[in-house]
C-alpha cells in the first residue's frame, strides 16, 4: 500500500503528465498516462539517473507515434 506522500506525488505527476499530453495535442491511452506518470514519479522521488534517462528516451520514441501528423 502506498503512503500518503507517495499518493500525493503520484497525483501531482499524473496531473503534469495529462497537461503535457494536452499541450502536445496527444490523446493518450490510460496506459500511456500510467506509464508516463510512473516515469515522472520515479524522477520526482529518486532524481536523474542514466537508466531513467534511457527509459524517458524510449517512452518518447513510443509516444511520437501518438502525435497528430502534420499535412
Amino acid at each position: 500500500m502506498k503512503s500518503k506522500d507517495e499518493i500525493i506525488v503520484f497525483q501531482n505527476q499524473s496531473h503534469l503528465v495529462q497537461q503535457h499530453f494536452n499541450n502536445c495535442g496527444i490523446c493518450p491511452t490510460l496506459l500511456d498516462i500510467c506509464l508516463a506518470t510512473d516515469l515522472m514519479v520515479k524522477f520526482a522521488t529518486e532524481g536523474y539517473s542514466k537508466e531513467l534517462k534511457t527509459r524517458f528516451d524510449n517512452f518518447e520514441i513510443y509516444i511520437e507515434d501518438k502525435k497528430p501528423k502534420k499535412n
